[in-house]
């Protein structure tokens, strides 16, 4: 990855192209997820003032962090977007 990066950075060198740098601030919650994720609630979550017993769950609606398919999930997003500029 590092060697492709530092091949496009030489390239835009010498041919004189602008280059910038984006940096995607909370990237992974950009994406929807693709399927059904249910999360359990951490004892003692409270909505509103509620309190809620540990038999409920949340669906995720966005992608988070430390899901194994977080990283799939917003490249996939990531490439859509990307085609869509062409």
């Amino acid at each position: 990855m590092w060697t492709t990066i530092k091949l496009i950075l030489t390239l835009s060198i010498i041919k004189g192209w602008q280059s910038r740098q984006v940096d995607f601030v909370l990237a992974y919650p950009q994406a929807k997820v693709d399927g059904e994720i249910y999360l359990r609630l951490p004892k003692g979550f409270e909505i509103t003032g509620r309190k809620l017993k540990g038999d409920h769950v949340l669906k995720l609606l966005k992608n988070i962090y430390r899901l194994k398919q977080a990283g799939r999930v917003w490249n996939k997003h990531l490439h859509n977007g990307l085609i869509k500029l062409k």
